[in-house]
């Protein structure tokens, strides 16, 4: 019944999201206006937790690492990284150039086998 009360406001003023404002404008609109100042008191609390939420400790403060040697590790893994990937270009780069030998090796021998001299015992047929 609030829930509905609150749709309807949030709807007649255009907004698409109920906020706290609409459920307490619903309390008043359905004569629950004695349960304003306890729903007031409790969205107070709840901003106060989500503040203290957002101020709160993260995750890397509770490591107990100071955030030089944090900076550090980062560093080193971004060094790490880069070599792993230039050797994997390196290797990648002279995977390419094999594969192209072999190709030019297989075209050459493909050139001399077809400029091959014609010989007589080629020519002559083997069907008599």
């Amino acid at each position: 019944m609030v829930a509905s009360e609150a749709n309807d406001i949030c709807n007649n003023q255009q907004k698409k999201t109920i906020s706290p404002e609409h459920i307490l404008g619903a309390l008043d609109s359905l004569g629950f206006g004695d349960y304003r100042i306890e729903a007031e008191a409790v969205l107070k609390d709840c901003k106060q937790v989500a503040k203290q939420r957002r101020r709160g400790s993260t995750r890397l403060e509770n490591l107990g690492i100071p955030e030089e040697e944090l900076l550090r590790q980062q560093q080193e893994l971004f060094a790490q990284a880069k070599e792993e990937q230039a050797q994997f270009e390196q290797q990648e780069w002279l995977r390419m150039q094999q594969e192209a030998q072999l190709v030019a090796m297989q075209q050459h021998m493909q050139l001399q086998t077809q400029q091959l001299p014609v010989t007589k015992a080629d020519t002559e047929d083997h069907y008599d």
